[in-house]
């Protein structure tokens, strides 16, 4: 068995808004109203915490359990971070900003969001060994998102796990997906080496 930590960073998004303000100012008799820059900061804070993500990783790893492969947690943080072109929902273009932030240090980072925005309800970096998905997202939206740091690619299939939209809860691997996630850079480095099935 191929064990992946995953660290997970369950992101605060604070989004800094300048406005300007006036208040009165006394001046000797008389009262003049001054004004004045300042920033407010609203927080969207996601809602998952580490005992929902412990049932969602049981559910992924039914599915990765067929490779031998599970995915355990290791870490849990909370992590404010600067919104992404100070939008309250991550999308593709500013997971890639966020994912540089928090590269795979000897576990694979997930960074957990109240909303992402996108066909699939999350993004992966293989390279970097980044994932992340909104609080809506599935436990087979999550599995997708593994199945990418697998280096798995997109299937035609709604009835695989790597459809590139929605797939049915639960979805299998293939017996193709099987074979390439035990060869994958990812399992290797966590102890799987290529292995006969």
């Amino acid at each position: 068995m191929v064990i992946i930590p995953v660290d997970a960073h369950l992101l605060t998004l604070t989004i800094s808004t300048p406005e300007i303000v006036e208040h009165p100012v006394r001046v000797g008799r008389e009262t003049r109203m001054q004004r004045e820059r300042i920033q407010r900061t609203r927080e969207i804070k996601t809602i998952r915490s580490a005992d929902s993500l412990i049932s969602s990783f049981k559910e992924v790893n039914k599915i990765f359990g067929a490779a031998d492969i599970e995915f355990r947690l290791r870490h849990t943080t909370s992590d404010p971070v600067e919104a992404p072109k100070g939008s309250e929902a991550l999308d593709d273009e500013g997971f890639l900003m966020l994912a540089k932030d928090f590269p795979m240090k000897n576990a694979v980072s997930l960074l957990l969001v109240r909303r992402f925005v996108g066909s699939e309800g999350g993004a992966s970096a293989k390279e970097l060994g980044v994932c992340a998905v909104g609080d809506d997202a599935n436990d087979t939206s999550l599995a997708h998102e593994f199945g990418h740091l697998l280096w798995l690619d997109h299937q035609g299939d709604i009835r695989d796990l790597m459809n590139p939209g929605l797939a049915v809860p639960g979805a299998p691997l293939t017996r193709k997906e099987i074979g390439d996630v035990r060869k994958s850079p990812l399992a290797r480095q966590f102890g799987g080496g290529p292995s006969k099935g």
